[in-house]
């Protein structure tokens, strides 16, 4: 409920101060850019919220208040107002935008597992909103922090969590790119044509396909750079002398979003733009009428300049520092991010038949492919026609832009850009289907079929991509944030993977063992961790614990038993929170693994060598691990785990889109669905055997209305770990003993 409300007051807010800016700057009637527009608004005025007396909440009570001042201003003018016929146009995209809600049956973070990088953005809200956090997780000296800015304000206006504020924005972009494509249809344009041209301008496929990695900045930059598009185009509002003004806000827009990377769309843009009025106005009136536009639209340039740099200012020093410390883009020719390898121009035509968007369509995909791009270029050839030349030079120009990124940055840089030319070329495409003008065209008798084929083709490929979109379960950062209040601001060690656990302890500084090339702290050579494996107690060395106040692990029976100067303080359902009351001494290992130890084996030379030793070591029952099983959406399967009798406690490594339901003889659970990195255990319960038969676990998921059947459940292994406590013995007497860990005198 909180990611519709604040979608809903995003959107609402957009339209109120959106429009009131432009009636400001002279328009006479309602814009369909007063959307892109008041976005922009809401961006600059939430800037510089972290700075200025009262902070996140005292800029929330000015928005809201600009936005019921703006509100009553315009709908008390008939002509200010916007129809409800085109409001409600935007509902397909606003159901679109829902789908991946609904085929994982909650609400959450977007792209969670399929792209973490949300993690960061979060930090970056946490740190915009916090002092203390700000001091333990600086904020990017040189990184556009425009969109987190307005998350702040609105995660402290309305008191939500940071995420259920992301989420609302997010929804709410591609509802306001919908709106901004209703600015290419005429006032008598029938209203079956409105929602036609909101959804397949405002949700192509590489939108949707974004949107459901929650790619917020990529789908802004795209809406932005379509309302410059269509108000250079001559779409927007006629104005006079401050004409220029609304220009300013989108670029200072663009530039919040993207900073200095995203100019290279309003460049080329204004600069086909001022060539192609200089050849029209030499046309007609040589270079004396030039001379004389030039002269005129002086003053509005000027103001427009003004407005820009003010706009700007509070984001000088960020810009200025974006220039100083980074080579092009920051990111490496090399790094291609998520992506399995380039993306094709094609997937900018808005349909594609491969639900994810890194892999190539089939043949049938090229069909469709080569449909849209016949009606880009008929919309194109009509676009010339109609004196709109500078659509069709836009959308050439996004693709130039493309080509030039995918030919000297990255693939994953150059993606980016092919998101931000999809809207524009969707709007060619609709444009000789709805613009008939005052004659009738050729095609118009088959217009009709056109754009409902153009609709539905656009349309399948979006719910295909929106379908497997992962949507991060809130149940395990729940529990950590339940824990930020007892740890504070004193350092604390996480022994397993979670991209978002920085974010989830916000405020504490958190250190984790090196796991994919990130961390501060060498895993143990006795451990011989690959990815997707467990790490526990004996992953790192003594000096990671002497660093850290706090330890952290999830709630692992399997594991090691914790080293001595630890103390339980709290625990949640699936997390262990240790309090270190004195320096801990290093422990020696068998190479174990990821498993919690290894058999003393005596018969080995270093197994005599060790066992001659005098020392102790900690034994305890083997485990028992077997695979587990994949579990299908809204099917169930089954592990057997063959164990003595006696009482055992389980747990699981596994990953889950859905919540998991396992049941036993005198055990039922649901665990909650985990979409974290592999590797870490996580508890089910204790079950009591008799040693009769192996234990047979069945592990069973649900299925939303709307879930793919790609959400598979995926349990890596399931562990049993007798309930007991380890064994302290000399080290002679460890012989054939599973050896936790030991210790020489």
């Amino acid at each position: 409920m909180q990611i519709l409300l604040t979608a809903l007051l995003v959107c609402v807010s957009a339209l109120g101060l959106g429009q009131a800016a432009l009636r400001i700057c002279g328009a006479p009637r309602w814009s369909w850019l007063a959307p892109p527009v008041g976005l922009c608004v809401l961006i600059l005025l939430a800037v510089p919220a972290h700075r200025v007396p009262g902070g996140q909440p005292a800029v929330a009570v000015l928005i809201a208040v600009l936005t019921v001042a703006a509100g009553f201003w315009c709908l008390r003018d008939p002509d200010q107002r916007p129809s409800l016929g085109g409001l409600a146009a935007a509902a397909p995209v606003a159901l679109l935008a829902l789908i991946p809600f609904a085929a994982n049956g909650r609400g959450g973070i977007l792209g969670v597992s399929f792209n973490n990088d949300m993690a960061a953005h979060m930090l970056l809200v946490e740190a915009y909103m916090s002092d203390a956090v700000e001091r333990i997780s600086p904020l990017l000296a040189d990184y556009p922090l425009g969109p987190h800015a307005l998350v702040s304000v609105l995660a402290g206006g309305l008191g939500v969590r940071v995420d259920e504020a992301f989420a609302g924005l997010i929804v709410a972009l591609p509802i306001l790119i919908a709106w901004s494509a209703l600015a290419l249809l005429r006032s008598d344009t029938r209203w079956l044509y409105k929602p036609f041209v909101a959804t397949v301008v405002g949700m192509p496929f590489l939108v949707a396909a974004y949107y459901a990695q929650g790619a917020f900045k990529e789908v802004m930059q795209a809406g932005l750079v379509l309302a410059l598009a269509l108000l250079l185009t001559g779409y927007g509002p006629v104005l006079d002398r401050l004409r220029w003004v609304p220009v300013a806000l989108l670029l200072a827009g663009i530039v919040s979003v993207f900073s200095l990377a995203g100019l290279p769309w309003p460049v080329a843009f204004l600069g086909l733009w001022l060539v192609g009025q200089a050849i029209v106005r030499l046309r007609v009136g040589g270079l004396a009428l030039v001379w004389a536009d030039l002269r005129a639209a002086l003053p509005s340039v000027a103001i427009g300049a003004a407005a820009l740099l003010v706009l700007l200012i509070p984001q000088l020093r960020r810009l200025e520092r974006f220039v100083a410390l980074r080579d092009g883009t920051g990111i490496r020719v090399d790094d291609i991010g998520n992506l399995a390898g380039p993306l094709p121009g094609w997937e900018a035509f808005g349909v594609w038949t491969t639900p994810d968007f890194r892999f190539p369509a089939s043949f049938g995909g090229g069909m469709l492919t080569a449909f849209v791009f016949a009606l880009v270029l008929l919309g194109t050839y009509w676009a010339f026609r109609r004196g709109r030349w500078m659509l069709p030079l836009a959308a050439g120009a996004a693709l130039l832009i493309w080509w030039v990124s995918a030919e000297s940055q990255s693939p994953y840089v150059a993606a980016k850009a092919l998101v931000i030319a999809s809207p524009i070329l969707l709007a060619l495409a609709v444009l000789p289907l709805v613009d008939r003008g005052p004659q009738r065209p050729p095609w118009w008798s088959v217009a009709p079929l056109l754009a409902a084929l153009l609709a539905l083709f656009v349309g399948v490929s979006d719910v295909r991509a929106l379908r497997i979109a992962q949507v991060g379960p809130v149940d395990h950062a729940d529990e950590l944030r339940s824990l930020r209040a007892t740890v504070g601001d004193e350092p604390l060690l996480y022994l397993a993977h979670d991209d978002f656990v920085r974010w989830e302890l916000a405020g504490t500084p958190v250190g984790t063992p090196q796991i994919d090339l990130h961390g501060a702290y060498p895993i143990r050579p006795a451990k011989h961790w690959t990815y997707g494996q467990a790490v526990d107690f004996d992953s790192v060395d003594a000096a990671a614990y002497n660093a850290h106040d706090w330890i952290l692990t999830t709630r692992d029976a399997a594991a090691s038993a914790p080293p001595a100067g630890l103390r339980l303080e709290r625990q949640t359902p699936n997390y262990s929170l240790w309090h270190r009351t004195r320096p801990v001494r290093q422990r020696k290992l068998l190479a174990e693994g990821p498993a919690a130890g290894a058999v003393l084996d005596c018969d080995t030379r270093r197994g005599r060598a060790i066992a001659a030793t005098s020392g102790v070591a900690a034994v305890r029952t083997p485990p028992v691990t077997v695979p587990g099983p994949a579990v299908a959406p809204g099917a169930d399967a089954a592990a057997e785990i063959p164990l003595d009798a006696g009482t055992w406690d389980l747990v699981a490594a596994y990953t889950s889109p859905l919540p998991l339901t396992v049941s036993a003889p005198g055990l039922s659970v649901e665990l909650p669905a985990n979409l974290d990195r592999p590797g870490p255990r996580w508890p089910i319960g204790r079950v009591t055997t008799t040693g009769t038969a192996p234990l047979t676990l069945t592990f069973a998921t649900d299925r939303p209305a709307l879930g793919p059947a790609s959400a598979v459940a995926v349990v890596a292994e399931v562990t049993a770990v007798k309930a007991e406590r380890p064994r302290t013995v000399p080290l002679r007497r460890a012989c054939g003993f599973y050896v936790d860990w030991y210790r020489t005198d």
